[in-house]
């Protein structure tokens, strides 16, 4: 049995499309979440004016990852929706299958780990980290843990699995991956204290992201760098993850240029996380290309 055509053909609109309604339905579905958690809590609705109230409540692990789970089951609906009556294919057809992607997925997972480890351990032995601290803190640690699940799981489906991989039915596959990363960096542009080399970097991780999928159009690589990339920096080694601080083993400060240690946002918005990415997606480009 063949697959059925899509509804709509031009794979870029259905990338447009989808990134429309995905970004609305989850956003409905998070405020409507974000209030009843807020009432539950027993926040002081009297304080509902104040923001930086509001922030620092919704900053706290339990509320991240109550709406990031609440902003993944919204993706899934959408998603269903559109592989169901636009797309006309099976969800796995996504990049989802884990049969024969076991190694690359451990290499995934092993490679976003040893690059945060490569980035923090340079920094402190030339002086730019100094450890204050270690603290176990059990709960959060694990909790933070599962809201890296949830977003490495939720950015790979959308901007991976249904959006690089409509774009690359529309166009070149390179140009897909520069688009798909471009909007990758874009839904991150309101993260607190960004800079320009942390939008810079940013479109670099759409692109180490992808590059993977470009060759393999399967998730598990990336969704396992992603995953470590964000929990190591953040719960493990105490830097912000994309311009936010979360509980962590090593409690530590970052002295000297921003450009050097990434500042406020985190490694990732550093000189060395640049050069880092840049090395990993020549060596994935030509490692996945010559597999073929």
């Amino acid at each position: 049995m063949t697959d059925r055509l899509p509804l709509i053909r031009l794979g870029w609109l259905r990338a447009l499309l989808f990134f429309i309604a995905s970004f609305i339905t989850s956003q409905i579905f998070a405020g409507i979440g974000m209030v009843v958690a807020l009432l539950i809590s027993g926040f002081d609705i009297s304080t509902l004016s104040n923001q930086d109230a509001i922030i620092d409540e919704l900053n706290k692990i339990n509320f991240l990852l109550l709406l990031k789970i609440i902003e993944f089951f919204a993706l899934m609906f959408c998603l269903w929706l559109f592989m169901k009556f636009i797309d006309r294919k099976p969800l796995m057809s996504l990049g989802l299958k884990y049969e024969g992607f076991q190694q690359d997925f451990k290499f995934g997972l092993i490679l976003g780990a040893g690059l945060i480890a490569i980035g923090f351990f340079s920094l402190f032995i030339l002086g730019y980290v100094r450890v204050e601290s270690f603290s176990f803190p059990f709960l959060d640690i694990v909790l933070y843990f599962i809201l890296f699940v949830v977003v490495a799981f939720h950015e790979e489906i959308m901007l991976r699995g249904y959006i690089l991989r409509s774009l690359m039915e529309s166009m070149n596959r390179y140009l897909a991956l520069a688009i798909s990363s471009l909007i990758f960096m874009t839904v991150h542009l309101l993260n607190p204290n960004i800079s320009f080399l942390g939008v810079v970097n940013l479109f670099l991780a759409g692109i180490v992201l992808g590059i993977y999928y470009v060759h393999k159009s399967n998730l598990w690589l990336p969704i396992g760098m992603h995953l470590t990339w964000n929990f190591f920096q953040g719960p493990i080694f105490g830097f912000e993850v994309s311009g936010i601080k979360s509980q962590s083993l090593i409690k530590q400060t970052v002295n000297g240029s921003d450009l050097i240690t990434g500042g406020q946002f985190g490694f990732e918005a550093s000189l060395l996380a640049t050069v880092l990415i840049v090395v990993v997606i020549l060596y994935l480009d030509k490692n996945y290309r010559e597999q073929k």
